[in-house]
């Protein structure tokens, strides 16, 4: 009888060093992305800003520093937005905020991120179902695929309910170059990657 070769306890302790070590850069990563997204030394591009919201990042960049919860990306937008622990408007001011009752973004349930149309989630106008949106946080990443885009009333507040699975949905005024106050709200809902339904944009039906 042919026995398999063990392998030596060297090799079980490098193998254990090198999954630690794995770890220990990921957290590394994660840290250093969020201390950036506190930082005011890194501005964002603020191109397509109103001249109002770049006034009121500015002056929010200076107050005391907030509860950053993470930093959600949109590769395919070129977005990167702090994330912090309330929707309040200093909060939307110098980025985006957790709505109240909904779920941070290490927790599980429906997260519910808000952003200003007219500061960083203006790049939501071009956001297109498939894209990935990336929560990240001290304990690591979430990976989500946008499956759904809605244009809804501001009195339509479903989208706020709470789901048995992991759901993100990101709300902002709409439409996004709307002079005043915006009359609609524009959502963008996903799933975790590792889930799959048929997707449908409300968004494209209206073109």
């Amino acid at each position: 009888m042919t026995h398999t070769p063990r392998p030596a306890l060297p090799e079980i302790a490098c193998y254990f060093v090198a999954v630690l070590l794995l770890a220990f850069v990921a957290s590394v990563f994660l840290r250093s992305e969020v201390r950036a997204a506190q930082s005011i030394d890194v501005m964002p591009d603020m191109q397509l800003w109103s001249a109002s919201r770049k006034d009121a990042y500015l002056r929010a960049i200076e107050t005391e520093d907030a509860r950053v919860l993470g930093v959600l990306r949109a590769p395919s937008l070129g977005l990167t937005v702090p994330v912090y622990s309330s929707a309040s408007d200093l909060n939307l001011d110098r980025g985006a905020g957790v709505i109240d009752g909904m779920a941070y973004p290490h927790e599980p349930g429906h997260i519910g991120i808000a952003g200003h149309r007219d500061g960083y989630f203006r790049l939501l106008k071009d956001v297109t179902v498939g894209d990935s949106l990336i929560l990240g946080t001290l304990n690591g990443e979430r990976r989500f695929i946008v499956e759904e885009l809605q244009i809804i009333e501001p009195e339509e507040l479903d989208y706020l309910q709470e789901t048995d699975d992991a759901r993100l949905t990101l709300v902002t005024c709409y439409p996004f170059y709307f002079a005043g106050s915006a009359p609609q709200r524009f959502l963008v809902r996903a799933a975790p990657a590792n889930h799959t339904t048929t997707p449908s944009s409300q968004k494209e039906q209206q073109r």
